[in-house]
């Protein structure tokens, strides 16, 4: 059975970065929920980008929401009226210089099931090319890294990388997206 929302009002907003908002909700059975709070923050997308040499670039980058230096692919928030794959390919070319012909979508996920958080969109490019420089325009130093499948998988283990997202990322592509380590 769905819950259904009776009443709803936001209680804190910094557009376009955050909201927060409260709801009265009816569970069922007679049961209502007064001060439901969900946290709606942008949409964003995430790509695993393959080289045409089967390896992948990853970028190596300080976070501030771990305190750490974490290993990311490229991803970023899709802006107002933009597709997810369209943001995807803008953000593989801002940050990396990077583009691909040969997309894969790999799921859409919201990171919280009952406060919601943000809604991503995972994709997986193969036979990336460099056609420009990164200018991300980002505030993070970046350190780009080009690393074999194994790599990454030992990486990955080895807790290189500290962000939910980009786990999801490279599980995804891994199980789905045909990224396997080359015979060569």
């Amino acid at each position: 059975m769905s819950w259904k929302t009776l009443e709803q009002k936001t209680i804190f907003s910094a557009a376009p970065y955050v909201e927060v908002s409260q709801s009265k909700i009816d569970i069922g059975g007679g049961r209502i929920i007064d001060d439901f709070y969900q946290v709606h923050l942008r949409p964003f997308s995430a790509v695993v980008p393959v080289l045409e040499n089967g390896n992948l670039l990853l970028i190596s980058q300080y976070k501030h929401g771990v305190g750490r230096v974490s290993l990311t692919f490229p991803a970023g928030f899709v802006d107002e009226g933009e597709l997810p794959e369209a943001a995807c390919r803008r953000e593989l070319l801002e940050e990396t210089g990077l583009q691909s012909d040969d997309w894969q979508h790999l799921g859409e996920f919201v990171d919280n099931g009952n406060q919601r958080g943000c809604v991503g969109n995972f994709y997986v490019a193969r036979n990336c090319r460099k056609v420009a420089e990164p200018n991300s325009g980002d505030l993070e130093d970046m350190q780009f890294l080009e690393m074999s499948v194994a790599a990454v998988d030992q990486a990955y283990h080895d807790g290189q990388f500290a962000l939910t997202h980009q786990i999801t990322a490279w599980t995804l592509a891994r199980l789905y997206g045909g990224v396997k380590e080359s015979a060569a």
